[in-house]
């Protein structure tokens, strides 16, 4: 009996001990679970999608001293973006979320909360217009003047915005350039909402960058008739365009090697000189 006692003993102080320091441990460091949520304004969010965010954030444990209505914040814009991904599709340009909080008991260690979160959708947007800016000189020719590039924009002024449609056209607006020789084109997009009327206003910066023509071009191991098809498409000191090659690649792929492809071809910019090199390798 006496070794059973013995042996019981250190197993009592030990738990004992345990449990004090997991009080003091919870009492350095307090706290905040999340007992019950409110969400407000989700008006386009799918009930599935909502209910999923609640029970991801009820029960929730964060430090006390965290930014943890900012983690809360957070977690609810990324499931308004993944659960409704077709918003800007659909003219809502923005959204705002905010969460607030109040206590309902206090135990040691650990604040139970409510959280409240308003999240405004914002109001549908029509396109009142998209103009361009050009950060240096315009020196495209007059098939890319403003009119032109608005015209490679499949959405028309007072249509409801839609993203994919605009950034549609600004990829094409860019091809354009390409194949004038503006290989280095960057744009940047600013957009200003009117609350008011409900619209959207686009200024789209152009920085044209300097216009590239063709270089040296080296062909390897192409059939010296193909050769001489492909040379007289890629006249050296005439602008550079990506598009002749992509067309020669494709109208001529029963006679060129299995497996070829615009990619593989090298390019060498040369900025100095505002030109390029090329390197067809067909071996």
């Amino acid at each position: 009996m006496g070794f059973v006692k013995l042996s019981l003993l250190p197993v009592v102080l030990g738990l004992g001990m345990s449990s004090v320091i997991r009080a003091q441990v919870s009492t350095d460091c307090p706290k905040v679970v999340i007992d019950e949520v409110d969400l407000q304004g989700a008006i386009h969010l799918p009930g599935t999608v909502k209910e999923q965010l609640v029970a991801s954030l009820r029960h929730r444990e964060y430090e006390e001293n965290s930014d943890w209505i900012g983690d809360v914040e957070d977690r609810v814009g990324r499931a308004e973006t993944e659960g409704w991904p077709d918003r800007e599709n659909q003219g809502y340009l923005g959204f705002s979320v905010q969460a607030r909080w109040k206590p309902l008991r206090r135990e040691p260690g650990l604040l139970h909360v409510l959280v409240t979160i308003d999240l405004d959708e914002g109001q549908q947007k029509r396109l009142k217009a998209i103009t361009f800016r050009y950060v240096e000189a315009h020196l495209v020719s007059t098939a890319l003047d403003s009119g032109g590039l608005r015209k490679l924009i499949p959405l028309n002024d007072g249509e409801v915005y839609d993203r994919d449609k605009f950034y549609a056209g600004l990829d094409a607006v860019a091809r354009a350039y390409k194949e004038q020789g503006f290989i280095g084109l960057t744009s940047n997009v600013e957009m200003q909402a009117d609350q008011t009327n409900q619209t959207v206003a686009i200024f789209v910066e152009l920085n044209e960058g300097q216009q590239y023509r063709w270089g040296n071009i080296q062909v390897i191991g192409l059939d010296p008739k193909i050769e001489t098809l492909l040379r007289s498409q890629l006249r050296a000191g005439s602008p550079v365009n990506p598009k002749i090659i992509e067309d020669f690649y494709r109208d001529n792929k029963s006679v060129l090697p299995v497996g070829v492809s615009p990619q593989s071809v090298k390019w060498r910019h040369d900025d100095e000189h505002a030109t390029v090199n090329l390197t067809f390798d067909f071996l």
